[in-house]
Formats: C-alpha cells, structure tokens, sequence
C-alpha cells in the first residue's frame, strides 16, 4: 500500500476515533471541561506540518501552549492600554504578542512559529480572554489532537512499510 493511502487510512480512523471519544466524554458541546473536541483538528494538522516523529510532537506540543499563553498575555497588554483608545490597545498588543511568539523560536523546542500562531488563534477563536481553565482546556485538545496525528503517522507508515515488506518478498 503506498503511503498516501496508507496515512488516508491512519488518519481517517483516529479522527473517527477522536469523534467518537468526544462524544462520550460530552466534548463535541461545551461541558463542564469545556475541552473543544474542534481544537483537536488544529493540533492534527500541525503535527504534520512540524515535520512530525518525535521532535515534531514535542515542537508542535510547546509552539501550541506557547501560542495559546501568549494570547492570554496580549488580552492582558490590551487591557492595560485600553485609556488609549481604539485600535492602539489591539495593535499594540498583537505586535508584542507576535515579537515574543517568533523570538521565543530561538529556543529549539519553541521554533515552530506556525504552531505559536495557532495556538494564539485558536485561544482566541474559543474565547480564552485570560481564563486559564480555558486555557488548559484549549490545550489539552490541541495536545490531544497532536497526539492524535503522531498515532496516526505511526500507524500509517507502518501499514506502507508492512505493504512494501511483503511486495518485495513475494
């Protein structure tokens, strides 16, 4: 089976699967973990995009929390600054959010900046403002789902790598 297929298949099943869990862990609504099963589905992605194994997860991990912080603090900076008046708070904070989000990728497990860009969006788009129960939340279903995609990569290869092992034994 090629690769392709294979990862389509992988993939397929442990989304699925997530769903499925979700479900019954009440995480598809928001429930008293308020855990977003849809946060999921960005922590998959960009395990991919990291590169993946190990390193990529471990990346995709620190770059997602960092990110999903990092929102936190620019909600904070806006705030502070609110006596200026609009857009000044906003721009002033997206600008230092966005400095700290790429100077922290100097540090080797930080230096993912897609994942610190979407760790931040998607902190927002759940509406963490500085609410660190969802915060936590927001990030153990983007861990979840990175994890999620190193299950599936792992799986997938394996399957590719079992179908290319027998078509050159036979």
């Amino acid at each position: 089976m090629n690769l392709v297929l294979a990862m389509a298949i992988s993939i397929g099943t442990v989304s699925g699967l997530w769903m499925v869990v979700a479900y019954f862990l009440g995480l598809t609504d928001i429930t008293a973990l308020m855990v977003p099963a849809w946060a999921a589905f960005v922590g998959m992605p960009l395990y991919f995009a990291s590169g993946g194994g190990k390193k990529g997860l471990a990346k995709t991990f620190a770059a997602n929390a960092g990110g999903s912080i990092m929102s936190i603090v620019m909600v904070l900076i806006a705030s502070a600054l609110s006596f200026l008046g609009e857009p000044i708070p906003i721009a002033v904070a997206v600008g230092v959010g966005s400095f700290i989000v790429v100077a922290y990728s100097l540090w080797p497990v930080m230096s993912y900046i897609p994942g610190g860009f979407a760790g931040a969006s998607a902190a927002f788009a759940f509406g963490v403002g500085t609410d660190i129960s969802m915060l936590i939340a927001l990030i153990i279903a983007m861990f979840s789902g990175a994890f999620a995609g190193y299950i599936a990569d792992v799986w997938g290869h394996s399957m590719a790598k079992q179908s290319f092992d027998q078509s050159t034994a036979a």
